[in-house]
């Protein structure tokens, strides 16, 4: 609360020194490295009566401000902010300043120069996500010495005597999407710092919604947090996905100081430029390394080559020099299961068994025929079936029988109808037929 109490008391010495002095000086302020700075722009500033103003801050001499510095505007008081966390190594910097009144279309021009005290970078912090405020809603009221008292009292009690906050952005600036809906607030992301190591309620915490972080875009049906509470009861919503422990050890920094190194290298020109006040350093041809391209096409194509022309080759020996074996195995094999059925010459055609069946039944019909007035039928019909049979099973051209087949090589249904009674006569309309 006192850290909290001390930048108000910050903001309201800003606020009386841009009052006061007059409009062509050079105002100077002080800010700390890694801290928040946070500077209010009001009518009261400029010397307009009326509160609609608009202001459009920059860089001395540049045409908009650096990436760690930005604007919001709160239309609810009527105030602007200049907000950022300068980074370490930056002595000074100067905020230029064009205010225009929406009535009366006066302007009125002010230069802010800032001194920056070098300060070590907390060793610990601590990072969320606000999703349902804007950065000019935060900063304006109790939210921000409210949103102080639930880290410093709720969740980090030992970090009182040196609480910070060192990051502050929109989502938009942080790099997340605008929200597609107007009323939906675009989402605030905050850091606090200190020197203290986390306490035991921040650890629990991350670890709750540590499998939150591989969810992109964080579940809305995620349970709640158990140290939700305290941020609902003032009207905080946190996105949980977002939320971070940050070691800033020894170790740490040295590998942060090798990320930097290496994303500078790895920067555009034109990013560059903006970050260096206009300074653009472009290679020339012979300074840009030169590599060959062997490996990669040997990896890339002759070695996918190589293979498969080795398994066309194993599919080739497998399928053409193993092919006279395998059908004679397979000749055998047949021919070991069908030795006990009779075998069709290789000359004769072979007939369809729907005419065969055809044949059988006139035959049937014609033995039938003769059979019909026999004094004896059972000697006739014996006697003219076996002829019948061996005539139509001999003279046939159709049979699908060799030649010279004997009666003991027909089937069994042959036989069978020997013994089998005559049928009735004919009768037509009740009455025997005559021959």
């Amino acid at each position: 609360m006192k850290k909290a109490a001390v930048m108000v008391n910050v903001v309201v010495g800003v606020l009386v020194v841009l009052a006061a002095a007059p409009t062509t000086q050079a105002l100077t302020t002080e800010a700390q490295s890694s801290q928040l700075f946070i500077l209010p722009l009001t009518h009261h500033n400029f010397s307009f009566e009326s509160a609609g103003v608009s202001y459009v801050p920059s860089l001395l001499n540049m045409p908009d401000l650096p990436s760690w510095l930005h604007y919001s505007y709160s239309p609810a008081v009527f105030t602007g902010f200049v907000y950022g966390v300068p980074p370490e190594g930056l002595q000074d910097f100067q905020v230029e300043v064009v205010a225009r009144d929406t009535h009366t279309y006066e302007t009125a021009h002010r230069v802010i120069r800032v001194d920056v005290e070098q300060q070590p970078k907390k060793p610990f912090e601590v990072g969320f996500k606000i999703k349902n405020m804007n950065v000019d809603e935060l900063l304006v009221g109790h939210r921000w010495d409210r949103l102080y008292n639930v880290i410093h009292n709720d969740l980090w009690n030992k970090s009182a005597h040196d609480l910070t906050v060192t990051y502050l952005a929109s989502a938009t600036q942080h790099g997340d999407r605008l929200p597609a809906r107007p009323d939906v607030k675009e989402g605030v992301y905050v850091t606090y710092g200190s020197s203290m190591p986390f306490s035991a309620a921040l650890l629990e915490l991350e670890k709750e919604v540590k499998p939150l972080w591989d969810h992109h875009p964080c579940p809305s049906y995620f349970k709640k947090a158990s140290y939700e509470r305290f941020f609902r009861q003032h009207n905080f919503a946190v996105d949980w996905c977002s939320f971070r422990l940050n070691n800033n050890s020894v170790q740490s920094e040295r590998m942060r100081q090798n990320m930097i190194v290496e994303d500078k290298d790895l920067r555009s020109p034109v990013i560059s430029a903006l970050e260096n006040e206009g300074r653009v350093h472009l290679m020339r041809r012979d300074e840009v390394e030169k590599r060959s391209y062997t490996f990669d096409v040997v990896h890339t194509i002759l070695i996918p080559l190589v293979v498969m022309v080795v398994l066309l080759g194993l599919l080739t020996l497998a399928m053409c020099c193993h092919r006279t074996n395998m059908d004679q195995s397979s000749s055998d094999f047949f021919d070991e299961l069908f030795d006990d059925f009779p075998r069709i010459p290789k000359g004769q055609d072979i007939q369809m068994v729907q005419y065969a069946s055809f044949h059988r039944a006139t035959e049937a019909l014609r033995s039938l025929k003769g059979r019909e007035h026999s004094p004896h039928p059972s000697t006739a019909t014996t006697t003219t079936q076996v002829d019948t049979l061996t005539r139509s099973r001999t003279a046939s051209p159709s049979s699908t029988l060799p030649r010279n087949s004997t009666l003991g090589s027909r089937r069994f249904e042959d036989y069978a109808t020997l013994s089998r009674p005559d049928p009735p006569p004919y009768q037509r309309n009740g009455m025997t037929p005559t021959r």
